[in-house]
């Protein structure tokens, strides 16, 4: 499972990819530094960015901003997106003056969803679908016509949505993003283990009350909610490729009453671990 962290590896020179998953991958909490466009192919997918839930439908569009903590919450039924990743500096390329690069910032600011009916989604569905049909086929000068249809999307975005537009204190949100990713990393290393909130408020450097305001603050949830959230995920990888009983898969995702683990494992998965172990076995 990938820390919280998560370190894209794209070109120097073209730093842009495309790929796609479906409902069933676990994407637990993470962030990363690349504007993430999120397009909803088939079925429907529940999407949280920061403190936000959104419900995608086919063909909806979320638009989620660097910094942007982001997860998806598993579906059993199937469920495709496209999932396009790129990084401000790609359009370092044909920008001739600062003030356009300071235009464009912050068009990616916040977190965007665009389903039909809205003003401009028409027109960034068909430059989405656009850059989707480009990467596939990968002809000659692809990511010419890659890099133009980013630049459409931005200046459909500065056309059509200024005003809702504000800056950033990047100082600021580094620090932020650096707490939650030392968070994170500390619950990755240390779930299957007791965590108690006066530990892992001491790893994000402040106290039990601040730190617990904090975290509501930037992920919508509790940190025990979190915590509960990734260890489940934990335990569905575990259900689905080792032969553990119930019991074992239990304590080494760190509940430690089986009865514990069913509750919270019924609670966010809406069956038990023996039933989703058979349900993923017919998949």
């Amino acid at each position: 499972m990938k820390g919280y962290y998560e370190k894209t590896v794209l070109e120097q020179d073209f730093p842009f990819r495309l790929f796609f998953n479906d409902g069933y991958v676990i994407t637990p909490h993470h962030w990363h530094e690349d504007i993430e466009i999120i397009y909803l192919i088939e079925g429907d997918v529940k999407a949280g960015v920061n403190n936000q839930l959104y419900n995608l439908k086919k063909d909806d569009i979320l638009i989620i901003p660097p910094g942007g903590v982001h997860y998806f919450l598993k579906e059993m039924d199937y469920s495709e997106r496209a999932v396009i990743q790129f990084r401000m500096s790609i359009y370092d390329t044909f920008l001739t003056g600062n003030k356009d690069r300071v235009a464009i910032k912050p068009m990616f600011n916040k977190c965007r969803f665009l389903s039909e009916g809205d003003e401009f989604y028409e027109l960034m569905r068909n430059e989405i679908k656009s850059i989707i049909k480009e990467y596939e086929q990968k002809d000659n000068g692809y990511k010419i016509f890659l890099k133009a249809r980013l630049y459409d999307l931005a200046g459909i975005l500065m056309r059509y949505m200024p005003k809702d537009c504000e800056d950033i204190n990047y100082d600021k949100q580094k620090e932020r993003l650096g707490k939650l990713d030392n968070v994170m990393r500390y619950v990755e290393k240390n779930y299957s283990d007791k965590i108690v909130l006066d530990e892992i408020a001491n790893v994000a450097g402040f106290s039990k009350f601040h730190f617990a305001r904090f975290f509501k603050e930037n992920t919508g949830m509790t940190f025990i909610d979190y915590l509960n959230n990734f260890r489940i995920s934990m335990a569905e990888w575990t259900l689905i490729n080792e032969d553990c009983s119930i019991t074992e898969v239990s304590f080494k995702t760190g509940f430690n009453s089986i009865k514990t683990f069913n509750r919270v494992f019924k609670q966010l998965k809406g069956c038990s671990p023996m039933e989703y172990r058979k349900i993923v076995d017919k998949i």
